[in-house]
């Protein structure tokens, strides 16, 4: 009797210390759960969710492993956090794993969630490779999470296989009651994302609003740099631009001005050219990647042992436009990161995007930078705009420039000028000609154009076989008369011979003759030049001091027959060593269809006043001088010459002087004695006086319009 008390007493405390034990496990439920519905509700990244979520799960239901997959938007299941997977020993047999995932897509699929007990199995299909199960020698609770009807993940915990049935149902309404904080979490989490995504749209529509509403390099650089840092939500961003082969750090946020010549920049700058020259994206989260060129190693280890960078992103913007052409990028983007408060993938997202928006911006803006002149096209845009539209712009202006040009032809004065060649010649020159005709036999050695001769020098020998005739008859007759002088006379004269004195009479008969013959044989001589001890022949001299102005006379005249009146050659008279411009001047040769435009000039001059003549020596055709040609130096005649096309053309020779009269010619004007050379030829242009501009450049279209329309037709 005494033990019942005892025994009530000891099943009394047994039973207090369990419901004391299920009510504290009770309360530490519903602690978990409250902490997982405010988990649900809080603003969390969802690797964070999950892993706070699945601990706190693994926790209340005391299992032996635990996993969150959540569908990708490709279909995919994705794990998101696991807790001791490994231990459950799904990788223990090749067909574990494959077995797994094909029970966790078909649950997926159909959404379905159970208690599935060790190694069981079910084909869906007609090959091993659709046998879904659980490989595992435990119990797996699996619940899908669901949203709108709809299987967008799935959890599950590993249990002991030996627990209790109505336990593992209590644990699997418990998961059902949690998966649902989590389809709770989704939710909110999308929303969130929706939200933010308005709001960056909304920050990237005025982001691209700013960038593209200017052209100002520099201008758009900063804006790119400062607004994509805030966009982004990073430390710094730094934008460059190239020019030919070199990148210009354009500009860097939270710095007005940016100073080139710090060593910050500089490295900065280093780093962009590597990276552009090498055309791919350079990311650094703390670890370089060993494919990197060495070019890029060697900038990027420069530059980050002056930056203090935890995410360093250098990303070139290669436009649309240029890809076709295989160039380089123009502009690039730096982002740094010096404590990170965004995953790096999320940061590169944005990058990627604020980086479509920044490239187009900054190639609109270098393109209209490369304009040439436009301080002249801006206002002509404006012009265009206010006359309504291109169209009419393009006819107003086309209009107003061709009254404009039509009104500067008629009124505005030109000087008119005359075309002709011209050569540089001695004033004082003369032509050699032959007395007699003759065959020239022989010409001096190294006489040529330009040859210095002097007085009296032999320049042609020549022979001329009638001369020879009279010379030789001459010497004959004076050989005949000298023996008939010679005669001696008689010792003894009869005197009543009647012959008495003949002979002498005879002697002085020859004496006179043969100083007749002699004369005219001398005269004969000095008017020839002939050479009397070889009868025919004769010799041509210089007349005077000088140079040989004539050029291919050797060719032309050696071995040929030439007769009095005939030009031998020229010679002006002048020092070749040291030319004076007063000694020479210029042989215009004037078409005939000038000429009149030249007289008619000297008729708007006082008497005596001089043209201008521009010259342009072949010799020297990048510099022009000036000449003066007078009205009396004009020809009254025309001759035939070949012009440049090697057709005849009536020609007026005129010469102009070189030589500046009480200084009609500027000093800087004057033709230098260097290119004063026998026969150079040039271009003139005689000036006649100032003439309507139309009249000026066109005379020719109106004198040929005159000549072959009006003239005919007697308009």
């Amino acid at each position: 009797m005494s033990s019942d008390p005892t025994q009530q007493a000891g099943q009394s405390s047994t039973s207090s210390v369990e419901s004391q034990q299920l009510e504290q496990a009770r309360r530490q439920v519903n602690q978990l759960t409250e902490e997982i519905a405010q988990l649900a509700e809080a603003d969390l990244q969802p690797p964070m969710f999950y892993s706070e979520f699945l601990q706190r799960v693994y926790f209340a239901m005391q299992g032996i492993a635990a996993a969150v997959w959540i569908k990708t938007p490709q279909g995919n299941l994705q794990l998101q956090c696991q807790i001791n997977l490994r231990e459950v020993g799904l990788d223990s047999t090749p067909e574990g794993k494959p077995m797994h995932d094909e029970l966790l897509r078909q649950s997926a699929l159909q959404a379905k969630w159970g208690i599935i007990r060790p190694h069981f199995s079910h084909n869906f299909g007609t090959g091993t490779e659709q046998i879904a199960g659980n490989p595992t020698d435990f119990v797996i609770v699996l619940v899908p999470i669901l949203q709108e009807k709809q299987v967008i993940g799935l959890v599950e915990v590993w249990q002991q296989a030996n627990r209790d049935a109505n336990i593992l149902q209590n644990l699997f309404q418990f998961l059902v009651r949690m998966t649902a904080f989590v389809s709770i979490f989704q939710r909110n989490y999308q929303l969130r994302t929706m939200l933010g995504q308005q709001e960056m749209w909304l920050k990237l529509e005025a982001f691209t609003r700013q960038i593209h509403g200017s052209l100002h390099v520099t201008e758009v650089a900063y804006l790119i740099a400062n607004e994509s840092r805030r966009l982004i939500e990073v430390d710094r961003i730094s934008v460059a631009t190239r020019a030919a082969d070199k990148c210009a750090v354009t500009a860097i946020s939270g710095a007005d001005v940016v100073e080139k010549r710090s060593n910050l920049v500089q490295l900065m700058r280093d780093l962009f050219d590597a990276v552009v020259a090498w055309g791919e994206r350079l990311v650094y989260t703390g670890t370089k990647d060993d494919a990197l060129p060495p070019k890029v190693v060697a900038a990027l280890d420069a530059y980050l042992q002056e930056s203090n960078s935890k995410i360093l992103v250098v990303m070139p913007l290669l436009e649309e436009r240029d890809k076709e052409k295989k160039r380089p990028a123009r502009s690039a983007l730096m982002m740094e990161c010096f404590e990170a408060k965004l995953p790096p993938e999320q940061l590169l997202a944005r990058l990627d995007v604020v980086g479509r928006h920044a490239g187009p911006a900054l190639y609109n803006a270098q393109e209209h930078h490369r304009i040439p002149m436009r301080f002249i096209w801006a206002p002509l845009a404006y012009l265009q705009d206010g006359m309504g539209g291109k169209a009419k712009a393009i006819t107003a202006l086309v209009a107003t420039a061709v009254a404009i040009l039509i009104l500067a032809m008629v009124f505005f004065p030109f000087p008119l000028k005359m075309d002709a060649n011209a050569q540089a010649l001695p004033k004082d020159r003369v032509y050699v000609y032959t007395p007699i005709p003759g065959k020239v036999e022989e010409i001096t050695a190294g006489l040529k154009s330009g040859s210095k001769v002097t007085k009296g020098q032999v320049l042609f020998v020549m022979f001329d076989l009638e001369l020879a005739k009279q010379v030789t008859e001459l010497q004959t007759e004076i050989a005949i008369l000298d023996g008939k002088i010679n005669i001696p006379a008689p010792r003894e004269e009869n005197p009543a011979d009647p012959n008495k004195g003949e002979t002498q009479r005879n002697i002085q008969e020859a004496k006179i003759t043969r100083a007749n013959k002699s004369e005219l044989l001398k005269r004969m001589a000095a008017r020839t030049n002939a050479n009397l001890n070889r009868p025919g022949q004769f010799t041509i001299t210089a007349p005077k001091t000088g140079i040989i102005l004539s050029a291919d006379f050797r060719e032309n005249l050696l071995g040929k027959n030439v007769r009095p009146g005939e030009q031998l050659i020229r010679i002006g008279f002048t020092d070749p060593d040291n030319p004076k411009i007063g000694d020479w001047e210029l042989e215009l040769k004037i078409p005939q269809k000038h000429i009149g435009q030249v007289r008619r000039a000297f008729e708007n001059l006082p008497a005596g006043e001089a043209l201008d003549v521009d010259v342009l020596f072949l010799a020297e055709p990048t510099r022009s001088y000036r000449a003066k040609l007078t009205k009396d130096k004009i020809a009254s005649q025309a001759n035939s010459q070949k012009d440049e096309n090697g057709e005849a053309e009536p020609m007026v020779i005129a010469w102009a002087s070189i030589h500046p009269i009480q200084g009609d010619i500027d000093d800087d004007m004057l033709v230098p004695g260097r290119l004063l050379l026998s026969g150079s030829e040039m271009h003139t242009r005689i000036r006649c006086g100032n003439r309507a501009m139309g009249y000026s450049l066109f005379y020719g279209v109106w004198e040929f319009i005159y000549e072959k329309i009006v003239f005919p037709y007697g308009w």
